[in-house]
């Protein structure tokens, strides 16, 4: 594992030097296989894998994402690309479209249950939304003591009972694994938010899951669901007041430009899983599966220690661009207005709940 880590590292530095170059290349256009009469015909395993020319075994998988390249997600989703091409020699490699490139969330994850693409990353309460019923729970608010634990339940008995749920739910897409974030605050584009009181009536973007609708209109604010990528202009324009995302997606997405205030505010630690399309999982080799499985559990392991790393980082560099950081001083409040979601989403799983509070 050490020397797992020391890889990671390397190329996360090679990662980020990179980016830093602001090299691009061309999108690349998915492979087709070519009939005798000149014609195309899309295979099962053409769909969310790309597969080399006739005789090669080499295999592209394609993994979307919401977020920029800059992004930390998106350059451990790069690092699990590549630790998969080094494990494999080559014969495995991780295409990843960052930046909604395929889509919304809900677009993808609907091309992941038809096998268009592979890999996604989307939200524990977007899956519970699709169908996977015991999944609402990670999104309850205040449920987690924070990230690092969060991902070591979640390791354990407990997510593999939830991933066996999303199997059991046939939707189309299996669990690889989880990626457990930094909190999901609140920042605004005018606002000091010092209190609970501060939040009323603020026009929030929120994702269409029911649970975060329902999270931010118990500590009254008026959510608006959007894309992601209609958020920068919106704030900047006045469509909406504030929105929530992780101090990384703030940064990442330039933010910091048309927002004055940025919310320390515990309530939701985000848990994402990252979703494998059925239909290409099962054209995988058992032993591919497990190289995947394997290369995805300690990319996700380590984003927790490179998150850390930056968030101070962060912090500095939002504070040289003007932003105020608040720190309300009654989250005791915000956790008792949002406590009937424990009542509406919870039922059925008091014990999983309770299972995981005693952990704090």
């Amino acid at each position: 594992m050490k020397s797992r880590k020391s890889l990671f590292a390397m190329i996360f530095a090679i990662t980020l030097a990179l980016f830093a170059t602001a090299c691009t290349k061309a999108t690349p256009q998915p492979p087709v296989q070519t009939e005798p009469d000149g014609g195309t015909q899309q295979t099962e395993a053409d769909k969310g894998t790309q597969q080399a020319a006739p005789g090669e075994e080499k295999i592209v998988l394609k993994l979307a994402d919401t977020q920029p390249d800059s992004s930390l997600l998106v350059k451990v989703e790069r690092m699990f690309g590549d630790a998969l091409a080094e494990a494999t020699g080559g014969r495995i490699t991780v295409e990843v479209y960052p930046a909604s490139q395929l889509g919304n969330a809900t677009t993808y994850t609907q091309m992941v249950q038809t096998g268009d693409v592979a890999m996604a990353r989307n939200d524990a309460s977007a899956v519970y939304d699709f169908g996977v019923e015991s999944h609402k729970i990670l999104s309850l608010p205040y449920l987690f003591e924070d990230s690092r634990s969060a991902l070591e339940l979640l390791n354990g008995e407990i997510g593999r009972q939830l991933k066996q749920d999303t199997a059991d739910a046939g939707l189309g897409f299996i669990d690889l694994g989880w990626v457990v974030d930094s909190n999901r605050c609140f920042f605004t584009a005018k606002q000091d938010v010092e209190s609970m009181a501060d939040l009323k009536g603020l026009k929030i973007r929120s994702l269409e899951a029911s649970m975060t609708v329902d999270y931010k209109k118990g500590l009254g604010m008026s959510p608006t669901p959007m894309a992601f990528s209609e958020v920068y202009t919106s704030l900047s324009t006045g469509v909406i007041d504030a929105a929530a995302n992780t101090l990384d997606s703030f940064v990442s997405n330039k933010m910091y430009e048309v927002c004055d205030y940025f919310v320390m505010n515990n309530g939701i630690i985000p848990v994402y899983e990252m979703l494998f399309s059925t239909k290409v999982w099962e054209t995988l080799t058992e032993e591919d599966q497990a190289l995947i499985q394997k290369c995805w559990d300690e990319a996700s392991e380590q984003y927790l220690d490179l998150m850390d790393d930056l968030i101070e980082e962060q912090i500095a560099f939002c504070e040289q661009q003007g932003v105020t950081f608040c720190y309300p001083s009654d989250e005791d409040r915000w956790a008792e207005a949002t406590a009937f979601m424990y009542d509406k989403y919870g039922t059925g799983y008091e014990d999983l709940i309770a299972e995981i509070r005693a952990s704090k």
